[in-house]
């Protein structure tokens, strides 16, 4: 292990080290975990990563020999860390919700392992290591899947409920859940629904308020209350009485 790191070689083979050590920790949490877990899918998952783990210390062992150097063992606290966190949270958690409790904490390692293999890409490609490019490329995609199996399997269990068990309960308590879950729904779309006609309502009366209002600067809005002008009543006053003068005008003239 170095007691001081002196330049960029010796940087990345300290790094190197620590993700050697940070893939044992993964593959010794992976079985605790596995034990752990309540469903068999989960179980599997576990499993299948367990055993890509162990590929992936090999390719890390390749890449100090291609490199030409001792397989270094240089610490990994965060993996310890992350351990020690999910150990502690499943021994205070109920039996129903540790497989909710296992994929947080593996998803988190997931993420931290994903960095971990950017950062050594980074200094690989600066050092034109090709090869040693190619085998953290393998485990970097390793652990990108991985990641993803995990999040969706997390995503499909907070779906599902987890945070409410139901097992144990009787047939009339898990109808009672149902019910009151579809009765939450209906009053939240119903009142949805009455928002939406307020809305469209009071869009109406303003588009109709607005329509009569460029009439009227317009000059093509008839006048109403009040304020009508007088004009149109004199106009009115005035056929009448027109009217009146032709028919007396035609009387005179018949006799």
């Amino acid at each position: 292990m170095f007691d001081r790191l002196s330049t960029p070689e010796e940087i990345f083979s300290y790094k190197l080290g620590a993700a050697l050590t940070m893939e044992k920790d993964t593959l010794a949490m992976l079985g605790d975990l596995q034990e752990s877990a309540r469903r068999p899918e989960l179980k599997q998952l576990l499993a299948e990563h367990a055993e890509e783990t162990r590929q992936q210390i090999q390719v890390v062992e390749q890449c100090f020999a291609l490199l030409g150097e001792e397989v270094d063992d240089s610490p990994c606290p965060v993996t310890k860390a992350l351990a020690a966190e999910a150990e502690a949270t499943l021994k205070k958690t109920d039996d129903s919700l540790v497989d909710a409790v296992i994929l947080a904490g593996a998803l988190e390692t997931e993420y931290h392992e994903q960095a971990v293999y950017e950062t050594l890409l980074l200094h690989a490609r600066a050092r034109g290591a090709a090869p040693v490019v190619a085998l953290l490329e393998t485990n970097l995609g390793v652990e990108r899947t991985a990641g993803a199996k995990v999040k969706a399997m997390a995503e499909q269990i907070a779906v599902s409920g987890i945070a409410v068990p139901t097992e144990g309960l009787s047939g009339g308590a898990k109808a009672g859940i149902a019910a009151g879950v579809a009765a939450t729904v209906g009053a939240a779309a119903a009142a949805a629904s009455k928002l939406g006609e307020r809305k469209a309502e009071g869009e109406a009366k303003a588009a109709a308020a607005e329509s009569l209002d460029r009439e009227r600067v317009a000059g093509t809005a008839p006048a109403t209350g009040a304020h009508a002008p007088e004009t149109a009543r004199a106009e009115e006053f005035n056929d009448d009485a027109l009217q009146e003068r032709i028919a007396e005008t035609e009387h005179r003239d018949q006799h």
